[in-house]
């Protein structure tokens, strides 16, 4: 994860350094483009070097500093692994999902990004249909900002209006213009290297898994094409109202090109620090190691901050879906307490809650050192979000971006059906009756009960992860 956090703080730091430079200088030009990714590019380093991912360093992490004789639950663990490499077909080639993985969204970003914006003869012709009105909005907004128009700039399209839009990303591929990068060029590379790292940033987050659920999202409509053998986007189907999240965001709205890297590199960084167990770490040296990881978490906290607090620029639902797990983060390190002090009633009875109380050591032992950091990134991203906000919404003229207003889908005369169940399964398949075994197996094995039985945190599997390893499965 050290390259994909230093790729996107270098897009963060490099855009976020423009804005402020163009902000000053009535515009932008090529010696502020210069300076900006130059900028960008030291950030860059520094978030390389300060990140962490102990994946990687696994190795190092675990082995002991004494050579120790291993326990009866170690040499089963090690029989186990040394059988699976040599059982069945299934578990010898556990690996050949991820290669398909791999194939299929390779395919999927040369396609759909090699020939984003392509010349034919005395034309400019487009790949994808989707992407017919959104690639011209985003060129006319990467020409006006390259133009050195002064930012924030008004609206190319819409008279007496500021631009209410996070274009972020598009500021950033004017910095390239501005230093002679092709403008065809530039969107290509970006899509490109945006497509690798959401990958990696998907395979580290949900594992194979992960990857397919974000390539082949959707109901039944795709299984037309074992009918047609065709690849064909069968969800741009017009009656289909759920569409490929690949096909007609993640190419048509360019800033979910940095967002969900980038909320995927964040949401790791606090599975890393809030939820990382050390149960495999033997050493007291390598676990003394790993508990200062886990306190400090894999990025640097001015990493993480850059990343969450300048998301509005970029992407402002990304940033409100980051901000509400931040809330359930605070709301579950706030419950750590009581859950002690309820354990505690039921095992020791009332005598030991008022001397864990007055010990600061063993309170801070317990609870942990993690519980107030939502609160301080909230807290340190507020006046930054808040003016890239105010900067992409006219000054918060803009309308309101969220509304509730349930059953409209079903009332359209395209995309409705007959009944709330033929809509749900030809759009989303069986991901519903997934979704609540899902819920009802994380609680399961979440229960105090099934913990006690269990040799490994139900926190390895719930998060993609194989038990006591630290390692993602594929």
């Amino acid at each position: 994860m050290k390259w994909l956090s230093a790729g996107l703080v270098f897009v963060n730091l490099s855009t976020v350094c423009g804005l402020l430079l163009g902000m000053a200088g009535k515009g932008l030009n090529e010696r502020s483009a210069i300076f900006a990714l130059v900028s960008g590019a030291a950030f860059a380093v520094a978030a390389y070097l300060g990140t962490s991912d102990r994946a990687v360093q696994q190795g190092n992490v675990n082995s002991p500093v004494v050579k120790q004789k291993p326990s009866n639950s170690e040499r089963r663990r090690l029989e186990s692994v040394a059988q699976e490499s040599t059982s069945s077909p299934v578990r010898r080639f556990r690996h050949l999902w991820l290669w398909v993985m791999t194939a299929c969204f390779a395919m999927f970003a040369v396609r759909s990004f090699c020939w984003l914006l392509y010349v034919d003869g005395n034309e400019l012709k487009i790949q994808s249909p989707n992407n017919l009105g959104d690639l011209a909005l985003h060129i006319t907004l990467i020409r006006n900002f390259a133009n050195g128009v002064t930012l924030w700039p008004d609206n190319p399209i819409y008279v007496f209006s500021k631009l209410r839009y996070p274009a972020g990303i598009d500021l950033f591929n004017a910095l390239l213009c501005l230093v002679h990068v092709n403008l065809v060029r530039g969107l290509v590379w970006t899509g490109l290297l945006a497509s690798l790292a959401t990958f990696y940033a998907f395979f580290r987050w949900a594992g194979t898994f992960g990857v397919a659920g974000f390539l082949f999202n959707g109901g039944m409509a795709g299984f037309q094409f074992f009918k047609t053998l065709k690849f064909l986007d069968y969800q741009g189907d017009k009656t289909i109202a759920w569409k490929s999240i690949a096909l007609s965001m993640f190419v048509t709205q360019r800033g979910l090109l940095y967002a969900i890297p980038a909320g995927l590199l964040l949401l790791w960084h606090w599975r890393e620090k809030f939820f990382r167990t050390d149960a495999g770490i033997r050493s007291d040296d390598s676990r003394s190691n790993a508990a200062q990881l886990r306190r400090n978490g894999p990025l640097p906290y001015w990493v993480e901050l850059s990343l969450y607090a300048s998301m509005p620029l970029f992407h402002v639902h990304t940033f409100l879906a980051l901000t509400i797990v931040l809330f359930f983060l605070f709301v579950s390190e706030c419950l750590q307490p009581l859950k002690l002090i309820i354990s505690l009633l039921r095992t020791e009875g009332i005598d030991r809650i008022p001397p864990l109380i007055w010990d600061p050591a063993t309170w801070r032992k317990v609870v942990g050192d993690t519980r107030m950091h939502p609160l301080t990134v909230v807290a340190g991203a507020l006046l930054p979000a808040s003016f890239f906000i105010w900067l992409t919404t006219d000054h918060f003229r803009a309308g309101s971006m969220l509304k509730l207003h349930f059953g409209w889908v079903m009332s359209d005369p395209e995309f409705g059906r007959s009944n709330v169940f033929q809509f749900w399964f030809e759009n989303f398949g069986i991901f519903v009756p997934l979704a609540l075994y899902l819920i009802a197996v994380c609680g399961w094995r979440a229960s105090p009960s099934s913990c006690r039985r269990s040799q490994y945190s139900s926190l390895d599997w719930s998060f993609g992860l194989r038990p006591g390893t630290g390692i993602i499965s594929s």
